[in-house]
């Protein structure tokens, strides 16, 4: 299955990716995925990453990435079946938990993308 994905919506792949707990059948997939949504440091500096770090109300250091999805373009990603049925189960298993913010609209992009290639 082929997709398109921005910066977001890999980085958010990946976090899912590298949450899987399963069978060593799917585990194989999964790991063969998580290669192909590596992003470049290439990729990084034509997205304008940075890296800030500020004070949070702790008093302790809070750093966050900021970058523009637009800049950094979408790439081609072949994904697995099992790896794409995998990730769809895991975005909507977090949508029943009411788990989204905000900041997860990467997550809905990657969810529609993945239901329309199933």
């Amino acid at each position: 299955m082929k997709l398109l994905l921005s910066i977001s919506e890999r980085l958010y792949a990946l976090l899912l990716l590298n949450q899987f707990k399963g069978n060593l059948e799917v585990l194989v997939d999964v790991l063969e995925d998580t290669k192909k949504f590596r992003i470049t440091d290439e990729e990084w500096k034509k997205a304008n990453k940075q890296i800030v770090t500020n004070t949070g109300e702790d008093g302790k250091p809070v750093t966050s990435w900021n970058w523009d999805d637009e800049k950094g373009g979408e790439k081609e990603i072949e994904i697995t079946k099992k790896g794409a049925e995998y990730l769809i189960e895991k975005i909507k298993e977090s949508d029943k938990n009411k788990q989204f913010t905000i900041q997860d609209k990467a997550a809905l992009t990657l969810l529609e993308k993945l239901e329309k290639r199933s």
